[in-house]
């Protein structure tokens, strides 16, 4: 490796890192003006996001890990779109497209097991990979902008799944609508008893590996690429950049249906009134603070779900501190990323600085 790249990966890394630090040291601020103990909270957020006394009855991590699964489909799938020049952001409504095809065919047919939760899974797949396509046929098309298409599909596809549960798949008639059970031969096993955390991570961890060989292993991942980073080179590199936003998109898409699969198959069991929780647009922000790399998105979202964690069962009820702490810091660190100008000035004057004590040095050695 290059010095030149080695210190652009270095940045890439340090600029997160920063990021995260500065939003824990403000959340430090908040907990101080609420008169609660600083360090004593920093510990409670750690040990209940990523602790493990027990792992067969008490180990927050896993249910990190479980939470953070669906987060690294998402983020995965905007870091596709991203990469090709398509600034999608219609992850949510994907992943419920993908959620809804997978809790009715999870009670609708019956096949044996393992067959039945690949079926399902190809399915979603194939649902949230068409409902990302239609953004990507008016951009190349019709000129559509895609940030606006993806919004309007979102809202769309969240009625949908509300009315789907609330008539067509509901269940009973009790006080919050769901669907129907799906057969245990559509179950994703979990790992440990009492458990939600299992196959479902294993699945995102391959995920991670494909769309990094994909993108940069192979032909199709690197017209993606090219077409995303300078138009004007995919043009006269010969590059079919129209095919490449549509590939894009179906490929982002099937990787947010496939993140409502393995909730379902997974975790829930189901779908039912308020399913749509944010998770779409917690993995565009993922893939944002991970750099629009993969290994990042993964990083970043098991951190995410491991706040999350934190302030709900750490904060809120040992230190009576809101669980929107979680939401506020995660908000800090996405404002801090974006101010990466700032860090980046810093992280370049301190090379400088460093640099220039060196010089020094050297020359007084030499003297």
């Amino acid at each position: 490796m290059t010095p030149r790249a080695l210190r652009k990966l270095l940045d890439a890394i340090l600029i997160p890192l920063l990021a995260v630090l500065s939003g824990l040291v403000l959340m430090g601020v908040l907990v101080v003006v609420t008169g609660k103990p600083l360090w004593e909270s920093y510990q409670i957020l750690f040990t209940s996001a990523f602790g493990c006394k027990n792992a067969a009855t008490s180990c927050s991590l896993f249910t990190t890990l479980e939470r953070a699964t669906p987060l690294i489909f998402t983020g995965l799938s905007a870091v596709v779109a991203f990469r090709s020049g398509m600034f999608s952001i219609g992850q949510e409504g994907q992943y419920l497209m993908g959620a809804v095809m997978a809790a009715y065919l999870g009670y609708a047919i019956h096949l044996p097991y393992v067959i039945h939760p690949i079926v399902i899974i190809l399915a979603s797949m194939a649902a949230g990979a068409v409902y990302s396509w239609i953004p990507g046929i008016l951009k190349v098309k019709l000129g559509v902008n895609e940030l606006l298409a993806t919004i309007m599909l979102n809202a769309i596809a969240t009625t949908f799944t509300e009315y789907m549960v609330q008539y067509p798949m509901r269940a009973d008639r009790g006080t919050t609508a769901h669907s129907p059970i799906i057969d245990a031969t559509a179950f994703l096993p979990s790992f440990f008893q009492g458990s939600r955390w299992g196959v479902g991570f294993i699945i995102a961890v391959l995920a991670v590996i494909v769309v990094i060989v994909y993108l940069w292993r192979t032909k199709s991942g690197y017209e993606q690429r090219m077409a995303g980073q300078s138009l004007k080179f995919a043009f006269y590199g010969g590059i079919p950049s129209d095919q490449a936003a549509i590939r894009a998109m179906v490929i982002s898409g099937a990787l947010a249906g496939l993140a409502g699969a393995v909730e379902v198959l997974g975790v829930q069991h189901r779908i039912m009134t308020g399913f749509s929780t944010g998770l779409g647009f917690d993995g565009l922000t993922a893939a944002i603070l991970g750099q629009t790399h993969p290994i990042g998105v993964f990083i970043v979202a098991i951190l995410f779900a491991g706040l999350r964690l934190g302030a709900q069962i750490g904060l809120q009820i040992q230190v009576h501190i809101p669980q929107e702490v979680g939401g506020t810091i995660i908000g800090f660190i996405i404002l801090f990323v974006a101010a990466r100008k700032f860090y980046e000035n810093s992280i370049a004057s301190v090379r400088k600085l460093l640099t220039r004590n060196k010089d020094i040095k050297a020359k007084g050695e030499g003297g």
